[in-house]
């Protein structure tokens, strides 16, 4: 049930033949398999029930599939919006309020709090070194290929990666940077549930009349290992001009503080001033303000659609107020004047609330979600219905309904929080609807108080993509174009039913222990953030061992394993270790292998030598080939690509020759130690034209 398999696949008649067949099995005196046979009657009895249990089975409903998982620890995944980084211009802009709408298509980007976009921009950039300014400005380009080393082909601490500013960022607010890291596909994912690798240590800093000042930082490219965003804060003094390399300005830079790199970071693209957008529509958004403090900004306040509910006294219920139909009239009334950004409110008629800081909650609509505002009533029984019209893809942690009493009181609930009498709802997210799990005394009416949808995966757009701000009559005219260096991410829909039982198909099969020699090679291929080409693993029965020789993918011609990279392993292999067993890491060793060839070549071929010694080199490069550790090489292998050669008329003599004792001559074939690989030695070639 839990793994997909149809249960209902077969006929009566299939399953009551498997019966029968199987009654040998089990008792060798039961030889009467007729109809009139009271055993077959029962038999043919018990093959009905199963019929009608399987049948039974197969018709659960997706929500008990989905609690018989819950037991199991599994859960789907909630829709979570996606986050994009958008470049505000270099000549600045205006203030984007919250709730903003940039647009990408149809789908649409939202401002979680206000953006001032003030005016500033990166003009050029320097990797510095001992030997002076190198400009690198061509990142500023994402369009354009190639890359760049930040700290140059050979980093050492000192180093540093500086970012001339066009103008003078704020104190004080947060500054995002974006940094897209070349060749992210040789490193494996980080795993930010396990220490990340200890390749590099920086520091981002920004320069004052003090000098070089360090920022406070949230870096999650780890010293440029993988792409991401860098979050800066400038605390300790203004910024003031420096001169770096030809130009002068407000200064950011990054010091390489130490250098232990397996491969040298290099960079696509960079780009600053940047500020977050979610992908996510409010439809319904509830603002939590006081008596004294009652301005509302953004998108939604400026429609109109409001609902106002205010708590007189402290720690009391909150009671309706409603908009004043005439001037002077007396109750719980209020009116609003309209600001440059938003509206405020008022309140007159005689009635007004405490001072609470949340004194005052104002439920914004827009123009479509002001008529479904209203749900319905909880009736009084378990498990009750209810439906949101008009809002897909719900984010569940947006969803808060007013709870209106017969009396009046106003509770404001979010989902699985208790209300009066013990009220509590859920969220069907995938369906959009809202199920009351305890009513309390029932008759309670439900209003929509907050509410945002997302679509999710949808979110997750490629970099370099453009948003558009909508304004004009109708709202489809673009005022306004916003570039997004980075990608899209984070972006999820809500996981069905269907592909939560495919997780856990798959989570039951995953490898939790390390038992065969294939567990302990794909474990250590998957460690988290290294760059891992060759791993063999080989058992060691007498000693209960298992050796694994490791080769990291890194620059080097015959690269070896860093102290980091071995703690790193170990690290990761040890809670997969049965606790009988051992393992032991091996350094790759590295065999060079010649060769010694006569050949009969037609005619006069031009270039011939350079050809065969090309091929001899990559037919015995098992370094940077797909051969694995250990393995032969094939004398007839090595014979017959160099007879396929075009000009090749005969192969006289072919003989190998291993270096070393890590290799051995098998025949004419050579056998590599386990956790060896070989590359090309001297090779000794005589060519000479056939018939001479």
């Amino acid at each position: 049930m839990l793994d997909s398999v149809n249960l209902n696949d077969k006929t009566y008649s299939e399953l009551l033949l498997e019966a029968i067949a199987q009654i040998p099995l089990y008792s060798k005196e039961w030889t009467n398999y007729n109809v009139s046979d009271p055993g077959i009657t029962i038999l043919q009895n018990l093959t009905a029930f199963q019929l009608v249990q399987q049948l039974t089975i197969n018709e659960i409903s997706d929500e008990i599939r989905e609690k018989l998982l819950k037991l199991a620890g599994y859960q789907p995944r909630e829709a979570r919006p996606a986050q994009l980084m958008v470049q505000a211009p270099a000549e600045g802009g205006d203030i984007l309020d919250r709730e903003h709408l940039l647009w990408s298509g149809t789908i649409p980007f939202e401002a979680e709090e206000e953006i001032l976009l003030q005016p500033w921009g990166l003009e050029s950039v320097y990797a510095g070194s001992p030997e002076g300014e190198r400009d690198v400005t061509r990142l500023l380009d994402p369009a354009r290929d190639g890359a760049a080393y930040p700290f140059g082909r050979r980093p050492q601490a000192g180093n540093t990666l500086t970012c001339v500013l066009s103008g003078t960022p704020e104190v004080g607010e947060a500054l995002y940077l974006w940094l897209q890291v070349a060749q992210e596909e040789l490193r494996n994912p980080f795993d930010e549930k396990t220490e990340l690798p200890h390749f590099s240590q920086v520091r981002w800093q920004y320069y004052t009349d003090q000098g070089w000042q360090d920022a406070r930082t949230e870096d999650e490219t780890a010293g440029m290992l993988r792409s991401g965003l860098v979050k800066l804060w400038l605390e300790h003094g203004l910024p003031q001009p420096a001169e770096v390399g030809a130009a002068r300005g407000c200064a950011l830079r990054c010091l390489l503080e130490s250098a232990e790199y397996d491969r040298v970071p290099r960079l696509n693209s960079l780009a600053v001033h940047l500020f977050p957008m979610v992908q996510r529509e409010s439809r319904v958004s509830c603002r939590v303000c006081g008596k004294e403090r009652t301005e509302l900004k953004g998108r939604l306040p400026r429609l109109g659609n409001l609902l106002v509910y205010c708590r007189e006294e402290p720690g009391s219920p909150y009671r309706e107020y409603r908009q004043t139909p005439v001037e002077g009239a007396q109750g719980r009334f209020w009116t609003k004047e309209e600001t440059a950004r938003g509206v405020k409110l008022h309140f007159e008629g005689g009635c007004e609330p405490c001072g609470d800081p949340d004194a005052v909650r104002v439920v914004c609509y827009d123009n479509e979600m002001i008529h479904h505002r209203f749900l319905g009533r909880a009736e009084g029984y378990d498990d009750q219905v209810i439906p949101i019209y008009q809002a897909e893809g719900i984010l569940p942690e947006s969803l808060l309904l007013t709870v209106v009493t017969d009396e009046g009181a106003c509770y404001f609930l979010t989902p699985g929080e208790e209300g009066p009498d013990g009220f509590c709802y859920r969220l069907r997210a995938g369906s959009g609807q809202i199920v009351i799990e305890d009513p309390g005394r029932g008759g309670y009416a439900l209003y929509l108080s907050g509410c945002a949808v997302t679509q999710g995966e949808r979110g997750n757009l490629r970099a370099r993509a453009t948003l558009e701000q909508r304004g004009g009559y109708d709202g489809t005219e673009v005022e306004e174009r916003y570039f997004s260096p980075a990608p899209g991410r984070f972006g999820a829909t809500r996981e069905s039913v269907e592909e939560l039982r495919a997780r856990f198909s798959a989570g039951i099969r995953r490898c939790n222990v390390a038992v065969r020699l294939e567990d302990y090679e794909n474990l250590v291929r998957s460690t988290p953030g290294l760059c891992i080409h060759k791993v063999k693993a080989v058992s060691v029965g007498e000693e209960n061992l298992v050796r694994i020789a490791v080769k990291p993918y890194t620059e080097g011609r015959t690269p070896k394993l860093s102290q980091e990279y071995l703690r790193q392993i170990r690290e990761y292999l040890e809670p997969y270790r049965m606790l009988t067993a051992r393992f032991e890491l091996c350094q790759p060793r590295y065999v060079a292998v010649g060769v010694q060839a006569t050949l009969s070549i037609r005619g006069v071929a031009d270039h011939a030598r350079e050809t065969v010694e090309q091929l001899l080199r990559e037919v015995l490069d098992h370094v940077d080939g797909p051969e694995n550790f250990g393995g032969w090489i094939r004398f007839h292998e090595v014979y017959q690509k160099l007879s396929d050669l075009p000009f090749v008329e005969a192969v006289d003599v072919l003989n190998l020759f291993p270096d070393g004792r890590d290799a051995v001559l098998v025949g004419s074939d050579v056998r590599l130690g386990d956790d060896c690989l070989c590359y090309a030695g001297g090779i000794q070639l005589t060519l000479r034209e056939h018939g001479r």
